[in-house]
């Protein structure tokens, strides 16, 4: 079989993106008859249709998917290994291309980029923010070298590496003036009825929080105003009697200054809801790919910034035949070789 060149590759992927010949064709900078025997070539050398075509639509394949899939891999590759060439020859640190959730960012970028600022002032940075899945697609396709997230709903697989960073706890926070602001301390069901704003939760920690808010037949956790944007979030807590679900490290001169303040919750100090808006954190990447020298040495900072801001990662325990083979054996009672004094005593 004839061996694809990364032309025809970038071609097999623009075509599965686009559905359109004309458009893929603009993309790849070639006509589009071009592009039609680029792709037939690809299908003849496969022996396999890998897009069915009619007058109206170009629908990819099974088939088509597998190879585009290995496509976007190898693509990836070759971008890595073209940008550690550009580095080496360069000499220098590079750039890092960074993906962020509302809130991850303001806790943990702020000052591991300075400081990578600072020591390397010809670095240079793009954030990308959005929510996780969205920044799941983008770093599958290569665009990102690695991104921050709240981890919770995250697994690892073959090809993704999720690292804990650690965990902090949420918390609701509204303006001086709101009608709960002045309580000492509120029980949950007092936030019935309440407006909320917030970041995407997991629907678990969703449905948990309206369970323990949700009086008989009244509304519970009702999130009014979902955004990424965090600035947003913040400003509406401002202006509005809406209850902002955050973390004070986030909001810590909100805070400082009295432009927000904390709701003191009941429940959230029990043990069975202490953890309903603890927020756990980590960096997601891809396995196995060559990041620069900036991306690198960001990750660093930003591990450093975790350890002085994050409680400890939350792991799960290891399986019970684990455990048991790592618990360590207790010491031996070997009676002790007789003193020459109980020698001579006879006591032997």
């Amino acid at each position: 079989m004839h061996t694809p060149t990364l032309r025809q590759l970038q071609q097999l992927v623009y075509l599965a993106e686009e559905r359109h010949f004309a458009r893929a064709a603009q993309r790849a900078h070639v006509t589009q008859s071009a592009l039609s025997r680029s792709l037939q070539t690809l299908e003849d050398a496969a022996g396999m249709r890998l897009f069915d075509r009619s007058s109206r639509s170009v629908e990819i394949t099974a088939v088509g998917e597998r190879l585009v899939a290995r496509a976007r891999s190898l693509l990836s590759g070759a971008d890595d290994l073209g940008r550690e060439i550009r580095l080496l020859r360069s000499g220098d640190a590079g750039q890092v291309t960074v993906g962020v959730g509302a809130f991850t960012g303001l806790t943990l970028l702020p000052d591991a980029m300075a400081r990578l600022y600072s020591e390397h002032p010809s670095v240079r940075i793009k954030l990308v923010q959005d929510n996780w899945r969205m920044l799941m697609e983008v770093l599958q396709q290569g665009k990102l070298d690695f991104f921050l997230a709240h981890i919770t709903e995250i697994r690892a697989d073959d090809s993704l590496d999720v690292e804990p960073l650690g965990s902090l706890p949420g918390h609701f926070y509204c303006r001086p003036t709101h009608p709960l602001a002045g309580r000492r301390e509120l029980s949950a069901r007092d936030l019935a009825g309440q407006h909320f704003a917030s970041v995407a939760l997991p629907p678990e920690f969703s449905r948990r929080l309206d369970d323990l808010i949700a009086a008989p037949g009244g509304r519970g956790f009702d999130v009014a105003l979902e955004s990424e944007n965090a600035g947003l979030l913040v400003q509406m807590a401002f202006r509005s009697d809406i209850v902002l679900v955050a973390g004070d490290a986030v909001l810590t001169h909100e805070l400082a200054s009295g432009q927000l303040v904390r709701l003191n919750v009941a429940e959230l100090k029990e043990p069975r809801a202490s953890d309903l808006l603890l927020a756990q954190f980590g960096i997601l990447r891809l396995k196995g790919r060559t990041l620069s020298p900036a991306a690198l040495m960001l990750m660093d900072m930003v591990r450093a910034q975790a350890a002085r801001t994050l409680t400890g990662p939350r792991r799960p325990p290891a399986p019970r035949a684990a455990r048991n083979m790592q618990r360590p054996r207790p010491p031996s009672r070997k009676k002790a070789p007789p003193s020459r004094r109980e020698h001579s005593r006879g006591k032997v």
